[in-house]
């Protein structure tokens, strides 16, 4: 039965001059699925709308960008809003005072399959009928979401914030020729704006050989922001550009213009704060704090964008309300490798991931890497990630969760490293990290590689060994925050280890080629207006480039020093985080297939493998057949549980997952390797 009524909180609230929760609108409170009995009980589903006010003159307000040039209310107020959902258990009493916070990616979730498993998910009209995994809710956790991404639509799980009035340079990049952009134009990749006028005298268009090449500049007589309609009508679009004459073969270009007026992205970064502040302050009164045993502690959990957000969150210091007090205790940073993100400058772009997935030069993967304090590659600053989170006495107790494609990806090694690459860094205080061995960004089926729109040309890595271990994480997290003794970080070590690509000792397999290296990383000087008031300077001038490591190999191509999961430790083949999808864009901009990798699986038997000279054991040899490999599996199992990384209660479903992994590997031979000729 749905039932809406509001809950106005915080009367008076022009004598406040702080970033508060103002209201808080229930749209919905009923069982989350009726009659489900979890460990814990039923299950609550609560959703509707926060509404938010911050002082743009408040000293909690001074790292959002451009916030004094935001619109105010009567009260002087900046005002924005966006929607939430709470999963609680039904019974208080039965809440283990643990709510974990997930941020949204790109408004949806990615618990699903990660954390928990359920016929269907979402943040915005939840149908969830029934959960297929349920360890996190028999044990009582709380789950809570809010929108935080001002440039989602208004029917996304996102935020509504204000526009500045103000103009400044944007840059915005297409690979043409590349992907489904033809030679003469395209769409704009994950643009920060559009240009504010289609005829823009001033605007200029570079074409780069690299992303390191300051460019061609293309007179503006001969380029327009335009795009060529299917029937061939060309249409003005201040979102794409249009050469008058194609180019001669495939390149990069960037259009540099002036923007639209630019969203309030940062308040992104404080409606975090200041929704979990709400549930955890129970001073002023709502729905969602009104059971103060709920949120004894919290979580903050993020994969790959969201984690990147938290990093970014941090170092802001947006873990500090008001007051002054914590926000979250806890933070599980999961694929974010070493970057943040374009979460809170003018012209943000959350979008953007870094150049290994095409984001030219964007303020992502950016100077302090690690948690603690190390020079940059020029020796001009000395910074840590959680400076001012230790300085304010709010840093979190942090779990850094790396797969492998962090490392062949996202320039994970520099967490570890000094930028130079040359040195490890002693671990902060506070916080563990954990890389799994052969996992890539997320698991893919190994057969997608055939089908033409995902073509790359090794079959894909589809472990989920991440995925099996993460509720067993999330429970590692919480005993830490309760006082039980952390495990020791399980990272791949500087000299042995993790070392420079060029000493991969990668076994010789037939038809597979080793990347010289992962996609460059530059220290970029995004001007002089940035650090103070996030204002980019366009194009950014390029420093020295980062140099990064990767994980070493052992016999079989699978990597050492990191957590092996159950697949890692049963191997049916070579996991790597790194594949191939267009060459041209491996020679020109150092880009691999994505974020995904590779499954290379083991001959079957010691006959396919001295006929193919490939040097890695077949399978026949190392298990003899199914039986072998279950036992195997069933001892790796007992040693997954032993040693924390999966709950006892998931023996059965991670059995099934190796058991079917197995069959697919089978099927997979029927492909692989291709046939030549």
């Amino acid at each position: 039965m749905r039932r809406l009524f509001m809950a106005f909180l915080l009367a008076g609230a022009a004598a406040q001059a702080s970033a508060e929760v103002v209201s808080v609108e229930i749209k919905e409170q009923r069982p989350w699925i009726p009659g489900r009995q979890f460990n814990a009980g039923e299950y609550e589903l609560l959703s509707g709308v926060v509404h938010y006010e911050v002082d743009p003159l408040a000293k909690s307000s001074r790292g959002i960008a451009d916030i004094r040039l935001a619109p105010r209310n009567a009260r002087g107020m900046v005002e924005f809003q966006g929607p939430f959902m709470m999963l609680r258990p039904l019974d208080p009493a039965r809440s283990n005072g643990t709510t974990i916070f997930e941020v949204a990616n790109r408004g949806l979730t990615q618990m699903q399959s990660v954390m928990i498993e359920t016929d269907t998910f979402s943040l915005l009209r939840n149908e969830t009928r029934d959960v297929s995994r349920p360890a996190l809710f028999d044990r009582g956790y709380t789950f809570a979401w809010a929108g935080w991404q001002g440039n989602l639509t208004a029917d996304e799980f996102g935020l509504a914030v204000p526009t500045a009035r103000v103009n400044g340079p944007v840059r915005a990049t297409a690979f043409l020729g590349f992907r489904s952009n033809g030679l003469d134009g395209g769409p704009f990749l994950e643009a920060p704006a559009c240009a504010a006028n289609s005829g823009d005298p001033v605007a200029v268009l570079r074409v780069h050989k690299s992303f390191d090449d300051p460019g061609t500049v293309v007179p503006r007589s001969e380029w327009s922001f335009a795009r060529r309609k299917k029937d061939g009508t060309v249409v003005a679009d201040p979102c794409a550009v249009l050469l008058a004459r194609p180019l001669a073969k495939p390149a990069l270009v960037s259009a540099t213009f002036q923007g639209d007026f630019p969203k309030l992205m940062g308040l992104g970064q404080a409606a975090v704060r200041d929704f979990v502040a709400h549930l955890r302050r129970a001073d002023k009164p709502s729905a969602l704090n009104s059971r103060a045993g709920d949120t004894r502690r919290v979580i903050a959990y993020g994969y790959s964008q969201s984690a990147r957000f938290l990093r970014d969150f941090l170092y802001r210091g947006f873990n500090a309300d008001e007051e002054g007090r914590p926000v979250f205790d806890g933070v599980l940073d999961v694929a974010s490798g070493s970057g943040r993100g374009s979460f809170n400058h003018r012209y943000a772009s959350p979008g953007s991931a870094g150049n290994s997935v095409g984001s030219a030069l964007r303020a992502v993967d950016l100077y302090p890497f690690a948690d603690v304090p190390t020079p940059d590659i020029d020796g001009k600053a000395n910074e840590g990630q959680l400076d001012g989170a230790i300085r304010d006495k709010v840093q979190p107790r942090i779990f850094h969760i790396l797969n492998s494609s962090e490392y062949w990806a996202r320039a994970g090694s520099l967490l570890q490293t000094t930028t130079d690459g040359r040195s490890a860094l002693p671990e902060a205080a506070g916080t563990r990290t954990f890389a799994f061995a052969g996992t890539a960004h997320g698991p893919r089926r190994h057969t997608l590689f055939l089908e033409e729109a995902t073509k790359a040309d090794y079959p894909y890595n589809d472990s989920t060994d991440l995925w099996l271990a993460m509720p067993a994480i999330v429970v590692m997290l919480d005993r830490w925050l309760m006082g039980t003794a952390s495990p020791q970080s399980r990272v791949p070590r500087v000299g042995t280890t993790l070392v420079p690509p060029s000493d991969l000792k990668f076994p010789k397999i037939p038809n597979v080629e080793v990347p010289q290296a992962p996609p460059p990383v530059w220290q970029l000087n995004l001007g002089p207006d940035y650090d103070a008031r996030g204002i980019l300077t366009e194009p950014p001038k390029l420093g020295s480039r980062y140099p990064l490591l990767v994980p070493q190999v052992d016999q079989d191509g699978n990597e050492l020093g990191s957590w092996r999961g159950l697949a890692g430790s049963v191997p049916l083949g070579t996991y790597t985080a790194w594949n191939y999808q267009d060459r041209r864009m491996l020679k020109a901009f150092g880009m691999l297939s994505g974020l995904q990798g590779a499954f290379i699986p083991f001959p079957a038997t010691k006959s396919d493998r001295e006929q193919s000279g490939d040097t890695r054991l077949s399978v026949n040899e190392r298990y003899g057949g199914l039986g072998g490999y279950m036992i195997a599996v069933d001892l790796a199992i007992d040693s997954q549980v032993s040693a924390g990384f999966l709950l006892p209660e998931e023996r059965d479903r991670a059995r099934a997952a190796m058991f079917s992994n197995w069959d697919r590997v089978s099927g997979l031979r029927i492909h692989w390797p291709r046939p030549t000729g």
